[in-house]
């Protein structure tokens, strides 16, 4: 994404390639690609905040389950 952050603010190609050692050929197809890589970055950006990094405790989700009638 910083290639494309680069190219977008009128950054040198060549610049571009040097400071980030990369090949040409690289910054041009991440260019050619531009906005599909965008898409998929927001794509992550909304996976990442949906994650939750909360877990129960194994006996309290399956006491809960058969006192509601979930597990038969």
């Amino acid at each position: 994404m910083s290639a494309i952050r680069k190219m977008e603010a009128a950054e040198n190609r060549a610049n571009v390639c040097s400071s980030l050692s990369l090949a040409p050929a690289i910054v041009s197809t991440t260019m050619a690609n531009a906005e599909k890589l965008k898409q998929l970055a927001q794509k992550i950006k909304k996976l990442r905040a949906s994650n939750a990094n909360y877990t129960r405790n194994f006996n309290i989700d399956k006491m809960e389950q058969l006192h509601y009638g979930l597990i038969i």
